[in-house]
């Protein structure tokens, strides 16, 4: 049911002159159409993403890269 209203919503918008014009013609439907029908997110993995950046950005580096990917596997966990 979404699915196929979102399909009608982007096949008859007209366009207005107005910024949403340009976001709307690069869109990739394929994965806009995937994130309607499939409940999957790549926010958990983001969400690592970001601690270990962190993580990295609050040390200064590391002398030793061993402790630095142990450090990695206590945020995962």
């Amino acid at each position: 049911m979404a699915r196929e209203r979102l399909i009608d919503v982007l096949e008859n918008y007209r366009r207005s002159g107005q910024n949403i014009d340009t976001a709307i013609s690069t869109l990739n439907m394929t994965a806009v159409l995937n994130s309607v029908e499939y409940d999957l997110s790549n926010g958990p993995v983001e969400g690592i993403n970001r601690r270990i950046k962190s993580l990295k950005r609050s040390c200064f580096g590391f002398r030793n890269l061993d402790n630095f990917r142990k450090l990695i596997a206590l945020i995962r966990s």
